[in-house]
């Protein structure tokens, strides 16, 4: 095998790479990028077995073949190098020598035939979506996704397709964020399924370079999203997901109108004492101020205190501070309407001007 190739090229190809591969486990060979050629260019493929990631780019192919290299020294190899063409070659003893302008490299390889095959997947079978709507999803679930290794389902986020509605949810159990959107999707049958939280960042990735294009598909196990010249098969979590619709409250009898930005500094003010294990703190509505309180044991105690439009009785709660900037952060400026039925229920946060999405975060007991 022998092909040329652009520096720049090659390295953005070796980032997505990094990505994917596996450094640790039992398949050395799962460290490795497959570099193929296709054409008149060159398809360079990584996986760890549960996201898989294809990526074709231009090059001037000389003679067809496949390496399989590992992905790593690959990368800090090219990173290294100058914008200058390179030249990638793989002699009758398997090595992998690369040069460009006088530096030039000689890398062991692994028997390509050993690689993992990438998914099939029938291209007639792709969905068009936009790009741009599932970033926004993305962003504003996946702070939500569980950390918690033991429970598998939560480590993930749901992603649920109709033929007029998606939706993505994501909970750790004390906290839960939901987006939905409308639109028409060319689903046959309604779509519920898992992708981790690993591989919804690479997905995120794959989305910001797209040009606003996007079609995925199921296969078997695997959801495979495609995006020009880049393929990303993703092993779907199995089990049930929990029914979050159970978690989301129907009914209110507080409603406060907060602004976002004022909040946010005032919630960070009052967080630098905060209890450092629980992060709690204490929001009391009152009809037309909100008192935040944090007590830090012996370091001490913080007050603030600022306006809000609010109805319903008084009420206190405690919440922990963290999950409610991380909600926040991710909100445009504006205001945050906070939904609270009493001191122990689930409290329930949204944009004034946007039904589809919804935040909630369990209570701590005062």
């Amino acid at each position: 095998m022998e092909f040329t190739i652009s520096r720049d090229e090659f390295f953005k190809a070796l980032q997505h790479a990094q990505g994917v591969v596996s450094s640790k486990g039992q398949m050395p060979i799962l460290a490795n990028a497959l570099i193929e050629t296709e054409g008149s260019g060159v398809t360079i493929f990584s996986t760890n077995l549960d996201i898989g990631l294809r990526g074709s780019h231009e090059a001037k192919v000389s003679s067809p073949g496949k390496v399989s290299v590992q992905a790593k020294k690959l990368h800090d190899i090219v990173r290294e190098l100058p914008s200058e063409d390179i030249l990638v070659k793989v002699d009758d003893d398997g090595r992998c020598r690369l040069t460009c302008g006088k530096s030039k490299f000689n890398l062991a390889t692994i028997n390509p035939d050993e690689f993992p095959a990438f998914p099939d997947y029938d291209q007639s079978r792709l969905i068009g979506l936009d790009a741009g709507m599932l970033a926004e999803m993305i962003k504003k679930t996946s702070f939500a996704i569980s950390q918690d290794e033991t429970r598998m389902t939560l480590n993930g986020a749901l992603f649920e397709v109709s033929k007029t509605k998606v939706r993505m949810v994501a909970t750790d159990g004390h906290r839960l964020a939901y987006v939905e959107r409308e639109g028409a999707f060319g689903v046959s049958e309604d779509m519920k399924v898992i992708i981790a939280r690993k591989a919804i960042s690479e997905l995120s990735r794959l989305i910001g370079e797209a040009d606003g294009s996007l079609k995925f598909c199921l296969q078997d196990n695997h959801i495979i999203f495609v995006s020009d010249s880049m393929v990303l098969a993703i092993r779907l979590i199995e089990g049930a997901y929990p029914n979050y619709e159970q978690v989301i409250p129907k009914s209110f009898d507080r409603e406060a109108t907060i602004d976002t930005s004022e909040f946010v500094h005032s919630l960070r003010r009052v967080a630098t004492l905060a209890d450092e294990k629980s992060h709690m703190i204490r929001l009391s509505f009152s009809s037309d101020k909100l008192e935040l309180i944090s007590e830090g044991g012996e370091i001490g105690e913080a007050k603030d205190e600022m306006a809000v439009q609010f109805q319903g009785d008084d009420v206190t709660i405690g919440l922990n501070v963290e999950y409610v900037l991380d909600l926040l952060n991710i909100l445009d400026d504006g205001n945050v309407v906070f939904k609270m039925q009493d001191q122990l229920s689930p409290v329930m946060a949204q944009p004034p001007d946007d039904a589809g999405l919804i935040f909630i975060i369990m209570p701590m007991r005062l």
